[in-house]
Parts: structure tokens; sequence; C-alpha cells
């Protein structure tokens, strides 16, 4: 994962869930110029302690990562590389977009569930495509790097895995906290099979014909449903909306 990211020594990283180390020794190897590691078990700490003593770069920082203040972080981090559990995957991706992105966060490199990967790299319309994986191509856009095989793990987990690559190029760092865009998204996604139509009835309380009446002058057709628009047409909307 390290050498993919291409750190140099302007480069502050934020790594995820420090675990034993070896993700961590990795990116201070690869040559950034500060490391914030957050990791909830404290159990931890003295292995990572011992890190950091060798490597005054790195700086520890103790919690949960879903609910962890970054703002807090100085100096504020320009990437982020993490092993990703599943179950917090995609609040904690919201989370960093609400939060970084106006700091310089510039990208994400994680490894998480394959189906998660896939999910977040789904920017274009199709039966994957979702809320966040939207707003991420708004943003900027995320590929799938690689697919890491379950056999790459030791003991063996059920699943494969993949390295997601985000990229972001400064456009929209507002959306993530944007209530109105959230809203949207959440609501037309609200029952996937759907159409926009139904959904938004059921979601936002307004008439069949104020729904299709936004589909409309949004060049969309009445029977749309979520997974078939694309970005621009997710952008027409809110300014519609």
């Amino acid at each position: 994962m390290t050498s993919r990211a291409g750190l140099s020594a302007s480069d502050v990283v934020l790594e995820i869930g420090a675990g034993g180390g070896i993700l961590t020794e990795g990116i201070l190897s690869a040559g950034c110029g500060a490391l914030h590691a957050i990791e909830l078990d404290v159990r931890l700490k003295p292995g990572l302690e011992i890190i950091a003593q060798r490597d005054s770069r790195l700086n520890l920082h103790w919690g949960d990562a879903v609910s962890f203040d970054y703002l807090t972080l100085d100096p504020a981090p320009s990437c982020v590389i993490a092993n990703l559990p599943y179950h917090i995957t995609t609040p904690l991706i919201w989370r960093l977009l609400e939060t970084l992105p106006g700091r310089g966060l510039r990208g994400m490199l994680l490894m998480t569930q394959y189906e998660a990967a896939c999910r977040i790299a789904s920017g274009a319309p199709g039966r994957e495509s979702n809320p966040l994986g939207i707003t991420i191509a708004a943003m900027g856009e995320a590929v799938l790097a690689r697919r890491v095989s379950r056999g790459a793990f030791r003991p063996t987990p059920r699943v494969d895995s993949a390295i997601v690559e985000i990229k972001l190029s400064g456009a929209r760092i507002g959306l993530p906290n944007d209530g109105q865009w959230r809203r949207l998204l959440s609501g037309s996604f609200a029952q996937r099979r759907k159409t926009l139509v139904n959904n938004w009835v059921s979601s936002f309380g307004v008439t069949r014909k104020e729904a299709a009446s936004w589909l409309a002058v949004c060049g969309l057709l009445p029977l749309s449903r979520p997974e078939e628009l694309g970005l621009e047409s997710w952008l027409a909307l809110r300014e519609e909306l």
C-alpha cells in the first residue's frame, strides 16, 4: 500500500487502526513528513509507544476513529492510509470527508472488504451506485487499485478484500456537510428497487406530481430509478431542490 501512496517528506499521513504497528512502520519507512496513528485498543499501547520513541514523526492518538475529533490533528493530514474493518467503512469515510478536505486532505488509500470497495468506487450509474460513491465522484474519483485474495491473510477471512484509492480534486468540498445533498441522496436510495418518484413521495412527503416535476425540469424520465442517474443529474437535482 505504501508504495502506491508515493509518499514524500511533505506528506502528513493519517493511519486508522495502527494495530501492531506493521503498516505504521511501513508508512514511516516510505518517507512521510509526519504520521498520525489512531488506535482504539489501548492494550496495544506498549508496542506502538516503542515505535514512537524510535521515530519522532509518529503521533499516537487513542479513541474511536468514527467519533474522533479530526480537527485537533496538527499538522493536518494530507492523506489517509488504513486497513478498515468492514463495519465502520462507510461511517468512517463520511466522517473523514466531513472534516478533512477543507484542511488539505488530498486522498485516501484504503483496504477494506471487496464489496465495500466496489461501492466506494461506484460513482457511475449502475447496480452499486450509492450516496457515498456519488459524493466521492463529485469531489474527485475513486478507483479499485487491487483485489486482495482472502488467502493472503492468516487466519483466512471468509471474504476477499481490495485496495481502493480515493483522489480528492478540491472540488465541492462542502458536499458532505450539505444537509440538502445528504437528504436528497438518502431519500432517493431509501428503497433501491423503487423509482425516484416513489422514494420521494415516501421520504419527503411530496405529491407524485411534485416529484415528477422535479425530474422533468432536470430532463429525467418519470420512471427513473436512483441507480440510473449519473453525477450531473444528481447535481442538477440538488440545484432544483
